[in-house]
């Protein structure tokens, strides 16, 4: 049972977080300051830096809060995933995009795709890990369709898991940058590529037999 001086700091920390997201989501992450978030969420200055060290950390804590909750989501798909292999990998990373657009906004994701290539982030290191568990559940989908003889037999299932999160990327970043369009014509073709892909690692009739 949490004590009340841990549950008051829990929730000091979402609201700092929250503040976060709501002023990096509308300003962006470089014209946002410490200051207004504290101002935000209603403590001082020295509060904010103490629960996260500094506005770097604090950006990567949002960034490992979104994962947490897009994790979440995925793994409904990984722990029932459809029949058919396109219809499971469009799933997944469908959920992933309709979870992205409902509890973040565009500048913030632009903000988290900008991390991969900073380096105030080390180029991504920093948030490496964090991203593979999106891989992991891609693979953890790829080894029950190579279970039920979808995929073809000189193909692992990690190999597979790579290219069909790489077919992926392309509409993500597209949607990022508004390019795409909406959620849907995203969704579209991640279907579209998935499906492209998927035809190429599937197996023939007889390796399914």
């Amino acid at each position: 049972m949490t004590s009340l001086r841990e549950r008051q700091k829990e929730r000091r920390s979402r609201e700092i977080l929250d503040a976060a997201t709501a002023l990096i989501g509308e300003k962006g992450y470089d014209e946002t300051s410490v200051e207004e978030i504290a101002a935000r969420a209603e403590v001082g200055v020295a509060t904010v830096y103490n629960y996260f060290g500094s506005k770097n950390e604090l950006l990567h804590a949002l960034l490992a809060g979104y994962i947490e909750g897009e994790l979440a989501r995925g793994a409904a798909v990984v722990n029932d995933p459809p029949q058919d292999m396109v219809d499971g990998m469009a799933a997944l990373f469908s959920t992933y995009l309709d979870g992205m657009a409902r509890t973040a906004s565009k500048r913030l994701m632009q903000e988290f795709l900008a991390m991969a290539v900073s380096k105030q982030f080390a180029y991504g290191q920093h948030t490496y890990r964090m991203k593979m568990a999106f891989m992991e559940q891609c693979r953890q989908l790829a080894l029950h369709y190579e279970a039920d003889n979808q995929i073809r037999a000189d193909v692992t299932a990690e190999e597979a898991a790579l290219v069909c999160y790489s077919a992926v990327t392309y509409p993500y970043t597209r949607f990022l940058l508004d390019i795409e369009g909406d959620v849907k014509a995203a969704q579209l073709a991640i279907r579209r590529n998935l499906s492209l892909v998927i035809s190429g690692l599937g197996a023939n009739q007889e390796e399914r037999k």
